[in-house]
This record gives structure tokens, C-alpha cells and sequence, in this order.
């Protein structure tokens, strides 16, 4: 059983996941549960993190690979067991294509959804009685999306990542189905005081995006950190955060 609040991040191991939980574990606030596809990516993370605060207690690496159910579920029992509840579940991992070389349109859909979107619909699900058993006052299902998965971001000639500049619609469209889910969980949970937050971290430099961005992923890490333990419930709802503007300026 934790004292701290207990936070679970997918896609721990690299990126701005990785970014997240180092921002999170330097406060000291939170027992944070690094979750990677891999136990050994995971275990590796999680020394990375503690090498650079000093506290290994407060880490717990798990294997969670958003293709896999059993996966999920597994990582779920363990953290049933260990604590008891979770706090604050942070959707952050993700893919942008298909890792099979030369893979078909419909071969390239399935796998950015299946990943995406069908990955992040079984986590909710699967942990939400967990979030439930909680007694936070602030329990959250955080979800990253992307300017790419908004249509005004899309449809507005102005938009530096419009669909002339970028058109990615594997990409796009299974941000815009995660977005979706978010809004209806927004709607479901509201009366349990549960938020379920979209986060937009802007366009960062990491290994997903083949280090193209205008940011560094630590600037990413922090927008999705504010959103996982920042704020009251009762203002996040219908929400995004997004510090670059892209919502306020486009739109859904």
C-alpha cells in the first residue's frame, strides 16, 4: 500500500513518457509505475529515473504492451496487489506506422489502431475499477493526443499541420478515434469526479517523430505532467490541454 499517490505511465521506457516520469519523480509526491513493453525496458527505465533522484521505492516497473491484453490485464493484478487502487492512469504510448517493413495500407491501419486506439480503450477499461477503488481526489485517465487528430487543426488553411502540410491518415485518424473516447469517458465519469484529460504536448524532438520537432521532450514531458496531477477535476471538464493554443485557435 502507497502513501502517495499512485501514478501508472505507458511508454515509460523512451520519449515523453520517459520525460513525464522523471518530471513527476523529482517532486518526491508519487509512487510512479513505469510501464514498458518489455520487463527489461521497463527495469532499465526505472534505474535511469532513480539513478538521477535517488529513490528506488517509490518506482515499479511493469510490462504493458498496448497489443497484448493479457499484458494489460497482468499489469493491472500486479498493481491490484501492490496498492490496492491507482490514482492517475497516463496514456502515453503509442506508434505513428506499422513496425512491419513495407506493410500494406490496411496492414498499416491495424496496427496504429490496434495500438492507438483499441490498446488505450482496453487500459481504461481494465484499470478504471482500479481508479475507482481510489480515494484521491483528483483521479484522472490522462490521454496524449495530437494537434493531427483535430479536424479544425486539419481543415483550416492557416494551420501550420493542416492536411495539405501533413496529410499522416493513419496517424490522424486514430488520434481523432482517441480523442472520441476520451469525450465519451468524459461524459461517464463526471458524476464519479474522475476526469479523463486529453493532453496535446505540442510538436517535440523525440525517436517517435524522428527527432523533428520545435520543442525538446522534457517541454513535452512537463505539458503531460501538469495534466496528470495539475488543476482541480471540476475545471477539466471538456478540456484539452494544450499549451501551444492549437484547441483555442482550431477547434475540435
Amino acid at each position: 500500500m502507497a502513501s502517495k499517490p499512485v501514478i501508472l505511465v505507458t511508454g515509460g521506457n523512451q520519449g515523453l513518457g520517459h520525460e513525464t516520469l522523471r518530471i513527476l519523480a523529482r517532486t518526491n509526491k508519487y509512487h510512479l509505475v513505469v510501464a514498458a513493453r518489455s520487463y527489461s525496458k521497463a527495469d532499465v527505465a526505472v534505474k535511469a529515473i532513480a539513478s538521477e533522484t535517488g529513490n528506488f521505492s517509490d518506482l515499479t516497473p511493469v510490462v504493458i504492451d498496448l497489443d497484448s491484453d493479457d499484458t494489460i490485464f497482468n499489469a493491472a493484478k500486479i498493481v491490484e496487489e501492490k496498492f490496492g487502487h491507482l490514482d492517475v492512469l497516463v496514456n502515453n504510448a503509442g506508434i505513428n506506422r506499422s513496425p512491419k517493413p513495407n506493410a500494406t495500407l490496411l496492414e498499416d491501419f491495424r496496427a496504429v489502431f490496434e495500438t492507438n486506439v483499441f490498446g488505450v480503450a482496453v487500459m481504461n477499461n481494465t484499470f478504471l475499477p482500479l481508479i475507482r477503488n481510489s480515494t484521491y481526489p483528483q483521479r484522472r485517465i490522462v490521454t496524449v493526443t495530437s494537434g493531427l487528430g483535430m479536424f479544425g487543426v486539419a481543415l483550416t488553411e492557416s494551420s501550420p499541420y493542416n492536411a495539405w502540410n501533413y496529410k499522416f491518415p493513419v496517424y490522424r485518424s486514430s488520434k481523432t478515434a482517441v480523442n472520441m473516447i476520451s469525450a465519451i469517458d468524459m461524459i461517464a465519469l463526471r458524476e464519479e469526479y474522475i476526469a479523463t484529460v486529453l493532453v496535446e504536448p505540442g510538436h517535440c524532438r523525440t525517436a517517435f517523430g524522428g527527432f523533428q520537432g520545435h520543442k525538446d521532450a522534457d517541454e513535452g514531458g512537463k505539458v503531460i505532467a501538469r495534466a496528470a496531477v495539475e488543476g482541480d477535476n471540476k475545471d477539466l471538464f471538456l478540456k484539452i490541454l494544450d499549451d501551444e493554443g492549437k484547441h483555442a485557435q482550431f477547434g475540435w
